[in-house]
């Protein structure tokens, strides 16, 4: 009767010890699945969104190549030069600001010798204007669709170019010939032409950086 009970026990304890290996693996193999399945996604995910963020950014690089087209070469040559206008600008607005300052350092300290290089000064200034201008002209377009910051911009910018040349024309005859007559001409005209310049320099930011561009 003992032997039997130790050999019915035997028998059990073997099962037992033959299945819970396979229990347990039965048990783990679906955890390993998953996380074999997670970590696959995970690596496929941000893959798989790379790639048709690519798909996406190269087709719209083909839409935006379809739609611009080929130029034909004098629109493209108007188009670059009008580039080149935020570039230029720079130079008279300097020259003509210079110009000023000096002029009225050499009345303030009653130092004439403060003046003597405004000729060349005023002459690259004008220059430069008529450059800048024509620049801007090729930038904007022929007029008629311009809102009003743009009109204003487009016209002031031309009348510095008038103003640039008639500070140089005045600025030679005063040179050639000193009269106070014809000092307060310059004067009066550079003047102008600086302050011209101060706002359309402004005008220039507004329509480049926005209406809001200097608020404190």
């Amino acid at each position: 009767m003992g032997g039997r009970k130790f050999l019915i026990g035997l028998v059990f304890g073997l099962a037992l010890s033959l299945g819970a290996p396979a229990i347990a693996h039965e048990d783990h193999e679906p955890a390993t699945s998953f996380r074999s399945q997670s970590a696959a996604s995970a690596a496929d995910g941000p893959l798989s969104g790379t790639t048709a963020m690519q798909g996406m950014a190269s087709d719209m690089d083909h839409a935006e190549m379809a739609d611009q087209g080929p130029k034909p070469m004098p629109q493209r040559l108007y188009r670059w030069l009008g580039a080149m206008h935020p570039a230029a600008v720079h130079f008279p607005i300097a020259l003509f600001l210079v110009a000023a300052l000096l002029e009225i350092a050499a009345l303030t300290l009653r130092r004439p010798v403060l003046t003597q290089g405004t000729r060349v000064i005023i002459a690259l200034a004008a220059i430069s204007a008529i450059a800048a201008v024509a620049l801007g002209w090729f930038a904007m377009g022929l007029p008629g669709r311009d809102d009003a910051t743009h009109a204003y911009h487009r016209w002031l910018g031309t009348s510095i170019a008038a103003l640039g040349l008639l500070s140089w024309w005045a600025k030679e005859h005063w040179v050639r010939r000193p009269e106070a007559a014809r000092e307060v001409v310059y004067l009066g005209l550079l003047t102008l032409t600086a302050g011209a310049v101060v706002i359309n320099g402004l005008l220039g930011g507004m329509l480049t950086h926005g209406m809001r561009h200097l608020m404190f």
